[in-house]
Protein backbone atom coordinates (compact mmCIF):
# COMPACT_ATOMS: atom_id res chain seq x y z
CA UNK A 1 0.00 0.00 0.00
CA UNK A 2 1.09 3.53 -0.97
CA UNK A 3 1.23 6.43 1.55
CA UNK A 4 -1.71 7.95 1.28
CA UNK A 5 -2.37 11.14 3.28
CA UNK A 6 -5.76 11.37 5.31
CA UNK A 7 -5.47 15.05 6.21
CA UNK A 8 -3.12 17.68 7.72
CA UNK A 9 -2.95 20.48 9.64
CA UNK A 10 -1.75 23.63 11.90
CA UNK A 11 -1.76 21.96 15.46
CA UNK A 12 -1.21 24.11 19.06
CA UNK A 13 0.37 21.22 20.75
CA UNK A 14 -0.41 22.33 24.07
CA UNK A 15 1.49 20.91 27.10
CA UNK A 16 4.26 19.90 24.75
CA UNK A 17 2.16 16.99 23.01
CA UNK A 18 0.31 15.97 20.48
CA UNK A 19 -3.13 13.70 21.26
CA UNK A 20 -4.08 10.82 18.77
CA UNK A 21 -7.28 9.17 20.18
CA UNK A 22 -10.66 7.64 19.22
CA UNK A 23 -12.66 9.07 21.44
CA UNK A 24 -11.95 13.67 21.53
CA UNK A 25 -14.02 13.22 25.02
CA UNK A 26 -12.00 10.76 26.57
CA UNK A 27 -10.27 11.70 30.16
CA UNK A 28 -6.45 9.88 31.08
CA UNK A 29 -6.55 8.28 34.36
CA UNK A 30 -3.44 9.44 36.91
CA UNK A 31 -1.90 6.07 35.89
CA UNK A 32 -1.93 6.69 31.99
CA UNK A 33 -0.90 9.89 32.49
CA UNK A 34 3.01 11.36 31.92
CA UNK A 35 5.73 10.32 34.61
CA UNK A 36 9.38 10.15 34.30
CA UNK A 37 9.20 7.05 32.65
CA UNK A 38 6.70 7.77 29.92
CA UNK A 39 8.43 11.10 29.44
CA UNK A 40 11.63 9.22 28.23
CA UNK A 41 10.23 6.80 26.18
CA UNK A 42 8.24 9.60 24.22
CA UNK A 43 4.84 9.06 24.88
CA UNK A 44 1.89 8.42 27.60
CA UNK A 45 -1.72 7.49 27.62
CA UNK A 46 -3.88 4.65 27.03
CA UNK A 47 -3.90 2.43 23.37
CA UNK A 48 -7.02 4.50 22.37
CA UNK A 49 -6.15 7.15 23.63
CA UNK A 50 -2.25 8.65 22.95
CA UNK A 51 -0.10 11.48 23.83
CA UNK A 52 2.81 12.11 22.20
CA UNK A 53 5.73 14.61 23.44
CA UNK A 54 7.12 17.28 21.47
CA UNK A 55 10.09 19.60 21.21
CA UNK A 56 9.46 23.26 20.54
CA UNK A 57 8.57 25.79 22.56
CA UNK A 58 6.10 27.60 20.37
CA UNK A 59 3.97 24.61 20.59
CA UNK A 60 2.85 25.44 16.53
CA UNK A 61 3.47 22.50 14.55
CA UNK A 62 2.55 20.86 11.29
CA UNK A 63 1.11 17.69 11.52
CA UNK A 64 0.32 14.90 8.80
CA UNK A 65 -1.77 11.90 8.90
CA UNK A 66 -0.95 9.45 6.76
CA UNK A 67 -1.97 5.60 6.01
CA UNK A 68 0.36 3.31 4.71
CA UNK A 69 1.21 -0.69 4.83
CA UNK A 70 4.97 -0.33 6.08
CA UNK A 71 6.69 1.77 8.60
CA UNK A 72 8.67 4.89 7.78
CA UNK A 73 12.15 4.52 7.10
CA UNK A 74 14.46 5.21 9.97
CA UNK A 75 17.09 7.38 8.10
CA UNK A 76 14.35 9.78 6.87
CA UNK A 77 13.78 11.25 10.24
CA UNK A 78 14.90 12.77 13.18
CA UNK A 79 12.93 11.00 15.66
CA UNK A 80 10.57 8.31 14.87
CA UNK A 81 8.19 7.60 18.45
CA UNK A 82 5.66 4.64 18.05
CA UNK A 83 3.13 3.65 19.90
CA UNK A 84 0.00 0.92 20.22
CA UNK A 85 -3.38 3.12 18.82
CA UNK A 86 -6.78 0.77 19.26
CA UNK A 87 -9.79 2.31 17.46
CA UNK A 88 -13.25 1.05 18.88
CA UNK A 89 -15.50 3.00 17.31
CA UNK A 90 -13.47 3.49 13.51
CA UNK A 91 -12.39 6.85 14.12
CA UNK A 92 -8.72 8.13 14.42
CA UNK A 93 -8.55 11.89 15.92
CA UNK A 94 -5.64 14.25 16.03
CA UNK A 95 -5.87 16.96 18.61
CA UNK A 96 -4.14 18.98 21.23
CA UNK A 97 -5.16 18.42 24.76
CA UNK A 98 -7.07 21.74 24.98
CA UNK A 99 -8.84 21.73 21.43
CA UNK A 100 -12.94 21.31 22.12
CA UNK A 101 -12.74 19.57 18.46
CA UNK A 102 -9.88 17.54 16.73
CA UNK A 103 -7.78 18.96 13.93
CA UNK A 104 -8.48 15.53 12.24
CA UNK A 105 -10.74 13.03 11.97
CA UNK A 106 -10.70 10.33 9.93
CA UNK A 107 -12.82 7.24 9.86
CA UNK A 108 -10.98 3.57 9.83
CA UNK A 109 -11.39 0.42 10.17
CA UNK A 110 -12.10 -0.70 13.97
CA UNK A 111 -8.71 -2.44 15.67
CA UNK A 112 -5.52 -1.91 16.55
CA UNK A 113 -2.84 0.29 14.57
CA UNK A 114 1.31 1.38 15.06
CA UNK A 115 1.18 4.85 14.79
CA UNK A 116 4.61 6.05 14.15
CA UNK A 117 4.88 9.75 15.02
CA UNK A 118 8.08 11.11 12.71
CA UNK A 119 9.62 13.62 13.38
CA UNK A 120 12.37 16.33 11.89
CA UNK A 121 13.84 19.62 13.33
CA UNK A 122 12.73 19.16 17.05
CA UNK A 123 13.10 22.34 18.93
CA UNK A 124 13.03 24.52 16.42
CA UNK A 125 10.63 27.02 15.75
CA UNK A 126 10.34 31.06 14.72
CA UNK A 127 11.09 31.94 18.53
CA UNK A 128 14.61 29.69 17.97
CA UNK A 129 15.20 31.16 14.28
CA UNK A 130 14.84 34.84 15.66
CA UNK A 131 11.54 35.58 13.48
CA UNK A 132 8.45 36.65 14.75
CA UNK A 133 5.00 37.44 13.03
CA UNK A 134 2.48 35.57 12.89
CA UNK A 135 2.25 32.98 9.95
CA UNK A 136 -0.61 31.44 7.89
CA UNK A 137 -1.29 27.73 7.64
CA UNK A 138 -0.44 28.29 4.49
CA UNK A 139 3.09 29.54 5.37
CA UNK A 140 3.61 26.96 7.83
CA UNK A 141 2.76 23.98 5.76
CA UNK A 142 6.01 24.60 3.68
CA UNK A 143 8.54 25.29 6.29
CA UNK A 144 10.54 21.97 6.49
CA UNK A 145 12.58 24.00 8.95
CA UNK A 146 10.61 24.15 11.60
CA UNK A 147 9.47 20.61 13.80
CA UNK A 148 6.97 19.36 11.59
CA UNK A 149 4.98 15.77 12.76
CA UNK A 150 4.00 12.81 10.22
CA UNK A 151 2.23 10.62 11.57
CA UNK A 152 2.20 7.12 9.77
CA UNK A 153 -1.22 4.64 10.46
CA UNK A 154 -0.03 0.96 9.98
CA UNK A 155 -2.72 -1.81 10.61
CA UNK A 156 -1.82 -4.06 13.65
CA UNK A 157 -0.52 -4.00 16.76
CA UNK A 158 2.97 -3.07 16.43
CA UNK A 159 5.96 -5.70 18.25
CA UNK A 160 8.08 -2.03 19.98
CA UNK A 161 7.10 0.79 21.38
CA UNK A 162 8.75 4.28 22.18
CA UNK A 163 11.45 5.93 20.75
CA UNK A 164 12.62 4.04 17.98
CA UNK A 165 14.91 6.68 16.48
CA UNK A 166 15.77 9.60 18.47
CA UNK A 167 18.68 11.63 16.86
CA UNK A 168 20.36 15.02 18.31
CA UNK A 169 20.70 16.66 15.31
CA UNK A 170 18.72 17.71 12.12
CA UNK A 171 18.44 15.84 9.08
CA UNK A 172 18.44 17.61 5.68
CA UNK A 173 14.46 18.70 4.97
CA UNK A 174 14.53 16.21 2.03
CA UNK A 175 11.37 14.33 3.21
Amino acid sequence: MEDRLLGAGRLFASHYQIVVCDDPSATVSDDANWSKEKSSRGFAGTPTFRMIGTEADLNDHWVELVATSQPPSSDEWQRITCVHFSSRGGKIHVMSVVDDQPLLSVEIEPGDYGIYAAAQNLGIDQLSLGEDGKLTDAEISVRKDFEWYRLFIVPGKPETEGRLIDRSAPLSPSV
